[in-house]
């Protein structure tokens, strides 16, 4: 770092002593400077001629790559040092599918209430187990999971609790309904979330289905919840989706079940158990000060 800096400061200066004056140092300790760092990088830096010296190829290309350096480890410091004392840094969370982003903005600004020097951040992924997957890589320090979900090196705490929601395109003949009974669906089309391991949303569709004794007929699979909505908003079938997301499309209407005892589901917030940041911790506490 001190060879560094004694460069830039020649490289502004183009003179020895001007340069060795702003340093506090003589000229001879700073000449002896740019030969070793001239040295460890095998190349000339500096052209002498008799009024000072003119940066070579090599050196005006050291100058932005030297700056960065600097500034990176005077950034670093300054991160360190405010973590030990003030609890800053940087936070990532990972989160999937429509609830995750209508989740997400909430849990971040908890965080950023509790610990307003926290740099925090967002990763999308396709669904709960790449995110589970993420924060166990170390890709986010948390993720936003839907529960039931259980992994032993991951640690989990509720967030928000999803009541089933029908959902139907704005000009179906149940859209102004203010309730309907599960069994009233049993002869539709539905649009469901594709069917792959651990679909949440999948199964608390059918769960719900069931609870009035049939199968859902299925007409197509969507690969999101953003996708279902624009099919179901087109007319194509309906759909089962949860409270949480009903802000997403005015093309749909959201009609709640008059059952009141039907399957429900969780979200929460996942983190890697061996993970020793206290600012972690911190984040974990806001984001779920307000659930039960």
């Amino acid at each position: 770092m001190r060879l560094l800096q004694s460069f830039l400061v020649l490289s502004h200066e183009l003179h020895f002593g001007r340069a060795a004056a702003r340093l506090h140092i003589a000229q001879p300790p700073l000449t002896k400077q740019i030969h070793q760092l001239e040295k460890q990088l095998g190349v000339q830096l500096f052209e002498r001629h008799p009024r000072g010296v003119r940066l070579t190829p090599a050196g005006e290309a050291l100058v932005p790559e030297a700056e960065q350096i600097l500034t990176a480890v005077d950034r670093a410091v300054h991160t360190v040092r405010h973590a030990e004392h003030g609890g800053a840094g940087r936070l990532v969370l990972g989160y999937s599918g429509a609830t995750g982003t209508a989740l997400v903005p909430g849990l971040l600004r908890s965080v950023i209430t509790a610990q307003p020097g926290v740099d925090v951040d967002v990763k999308r992924y396709g669904s709960s187990s790449l995110v589970a997957d993420a924060v166990l890589d170390g890709e986010v320090d948390l993720g936003q999971v839907m529960l039931p979900f259980e992994h032993p090196d991951l640690g989990t705490r509720a967030v928000a609790q999803h009541q089933p929601l029908l959902v139907v395109a704005k000009d179906h003949p149940l859209a102004d309904r203010p309730r309907v009974r599960v069994e009233e669906l049993e002869s539709m089309d539905f649009v469901t979330p594709r069917r792959y391991s651990g679909s949440a949303l999948l199964q608390l569709l059918q769960e719900v289905c069931a609870t009035a004794g049939f199968t859902p007929r299925v007409v197509k699979e969507t690969p999101d919840t953003y996708t279902t909505l624009m099919l179901v908003g087109a007319g194509v079938g309906i759909s089962i989706v949860i409270t949480g997301i009903d802000v997403l499309s005015s093309e749909v209407r959201y009609v709640a079940f008059e059952q009141d005892d039907l399957p429900s589901l969780e979200s929460a917030v996942a983190w890697r158990k061996k993970n020793p940041s206290r600012r972690l911790d911190h984040a974990v506490t806001a984001m779920t000060s307000g659930t039960s």
